[in-house]
């Protein structure tokens, strides 16, 4: 089975999803109950659970990603949008320089509150993703170009594929 493989050009905007190709194309790899962690301001048309650090921003829950991830115990998620501030700078745009938690610590936890089979849709500017390291494949990436002195944006689509600790020592 390939990758599915996607180019947009886009200008760039504040938010990710202020992006209306970018949002159409996130929206179409979204199933069932969608777990928006670092939601900002747009609403995705999909069923979703904002959450958000920032009290500005339109989300239901105002909580550190880690911290929700860490103490969430209802029923896993179908899908997760995982759309991070990539770094410093977006930091100090999006949520006024609070700095946000570890990128690493959170995507060590997050596969328990994911469906088997289940989705993580992820931003920012590489494709490791979650990796098999943790359990899922690749099904889909996203090269989005900004144009001019912009990085361009990696999204990429993993789906769960195991939970057996065997990947964590195998190489991508």
């Amino acid at each position: 089975m390939g990758i599915d493989f996607t180019y947009l050009n886009q200008p760039p905007r504040k938010f990710t999803f202020e992006q209306p190709k970018l949002k159409l194309w996130t929206e179409s790899w979204c199933e069932g109950k969608t777990l928006n962690l670092f939601a900002g301001k747009t609403l995705l048309n999909v069923d979703e659970l904002r959450i958000d650090i920032n009290f500005d921003m339109n989300c239901d829950i105002v909580m550190d990603a880690f911290d929700f991830v860490n103490v969430y115990k209802g029923k896993p998620f179908d899908t997760v949008v995982y759309d991070p501030p990539y770094n410093y700078r977006k930091s100090m745009e999006k949520y006024k320089g609070k700095t946000v938690s570890s990128h690493k610590k959170i995507k060590d936890i997050l596969s328990r509150i994911i469906e088997p089979g289940g989705r993580i849709i992820s931003f920012g500017y590489d494709s490791v993703g979650m990796s098999k390291s943790r359990g899922y494949e690749k099904i889909a990436v996203c090269l989005v170009c900004h144009n001019g002195a912009h990085n361009d944006t990696i999204c990429l689509v993993e789906t769960k594929i195991n939970n057996d600790l065997k990947y964590f020592f195998e190489g991508d």
